[in-house]
């Protein structure tokens, strides 16, 4: 359905195209040779392409389901307008009769096989009936010194039609490639999703065990109260383990829509900072959120909050005793940057740095960046790392449109 919308905003694109090169060659025959045109049939033809041509480009922007079969009928519309068009000025010895092949290409790049020859099949037989059935308006082009002004037509058409079909293949192309490049990052995703319902499908038999083992050892060591401190806040973050999986159990398979919650930019962005600094209390951070008031309404994302955690715990694992914070946000935009005082990116990781699988931690995986910049490039974001400009840590910006988060 994307490809056939996609397909269908450069149809009506080129047919405009199409039809304003096909007027200014008549306006040109008209004014070199002195010939008459019949202008009537032809502007009432024009007429109603355009009119279907605005139509369908409102309705396709209201929303409305763009099937093989919508784009198919408006290759016909095409075919017969153009057709029409050949009629009146010479049939088959109209220069412009190669633009017939424009619709087959069209049809060729995005339709079925099925649709495709049914369309060559139309344009063929209009051909066909053409070099037998038309009016003689420029018969002449043929005679004499005007042959040279028919060459030049043929030269114009060929021009128009080549230009038009390499705009229209490349430009499906390369949204071919971009659907593949999408398509192939899914699957990845894919297959860390699946990775992750098995970790923690295992997870929970080891914190569970941990969870009694240190209850028992408060028990026992009741009278140490050191460590009893440190074996509450050990009992604290395997129940927090603990209920970090059973809530991806629950939310497995909902949509976002149906599984956020409504509430405002700068209450989310505080409940994110207050879970993270929950799970990482060891971490020093300096937090300033700001923005114009009232914040602007979202949809809460446990997806988004995963991938915002993510690159906070980077920070923290790089410099635990110094992490900066900074939000700011308006009526359409999130931004973040958050700062710390670690290693940086190495140059030779500069590159590659957020793809799957490449870190620069001695114990990790490679995968936090990677899962934030897929989660939030999906809902438009971006997320960027670069070293500071002192050499003295790194600077991860985050930009993330709140029309994905939009209520």
């Amino acid at each position: 359905m994307i490809l056939t919308s996609l397909c269908l905003r450069y149809l009506l694109m080129l047919r405009a195209i199409a039809m304003g090169g096909q007027v200014l060659a008549l306006i040109a025959v008209h004014l070199l040779a002195g010939t008459a045109i019949p202008w009537s049939p032809i502007a009432i033809v024009m007429g109603a392409l355009a009119a279907i041509t605005i139509r369908s480009w409102s309705r396709m922007r209201a929303g409305q389901q763009i099937t093989e079969t919508v784009v198919m009928r408006q290759l016909c519309v095409d075919i017969a307008a153009l057709a029409t068009l050949l009629y009146f000025t010479g049939g088959s010895r109209n220069p412009f009769v190669s633009l017939f092949l424009l619709p087959i290409t069209v049809a060729a790049a995005t339709l079925r096989p099925a649709y495709t020859w049914f369309l060559v099949a139309a344009a063929a037989g209009c051909y066909t009936l053409l070099m037998f059935y038309h009016r003689q308006a420029l018969h002449w082009v043929h005679d004499g010194d005007y042959f040279a002004l028919h060459l030049w037509g043929m030269w114009f058409g060929f021009l128009l039609s080549a230009g038009i079909v390499a705009f229209f293949v490349a430009r499906i192309g390369a949204t071919l490639r971009a659907h593949d490049r999408e398509l192939a990052g899914a699957r990845q995703m894919m297959a860390l999703g699946t990775l992750a319902a098995g970790a923690a499908h295992e997870l929970g038999t080891p914190l569970a065990t941990m969870a009694v083992v240190s209850k028992e050892l408060q028990h026992d060591l009741r009278d140490e109260k050191a460590l009893r401190e440190g074996l509450a806040l050990l009992r604290a973050q395997v129940d927090r383990c603990k209920e970090i999986l059973g809530r991806m159990a629950a939310q497995a398979g909902e949509l976002r829509a149906g599984g956020g919650a409504r509430t405002t930019v700068d209450r989310y962005l505080e409940a994110v900072v207050g879970e993270w600094r929950a799970l990482r209390p060891e971490v020093q951070a300096m937090v300033r959120l700001d923005g114009p008031q009232p914040a602007p309404a979202i949809l809460a994302d446990r997806t988004v909050t995963q991938a915002l955690i993510n690159v906070l715990n980077n920070a923290a694992d790089a410099s635990p005793a110094n992490v900066e914070v900074a939000g700011r946000w308006d009526a359409g935009e999130l931004k973040l940057e958050i700062r710390d005082r670690g290693a940086g990116v190495p140059p030779a990781l500069s590159a590659e740095i957020g793809k799957a699988f490449v870190t620069t931690k001695a114990d990790g995986m490679g995968l936090g960046l990677y899962i934030a910049r897929t989660t939030l490039g999906r809902l438009g974001g971006r997320v960027e790392l670069r070293n500071r400009r002192d050499g003295r840590g790194a600077v991860a910006t985050i930009d993330l449109p709140l029309a994905g988060l939009s209520t």
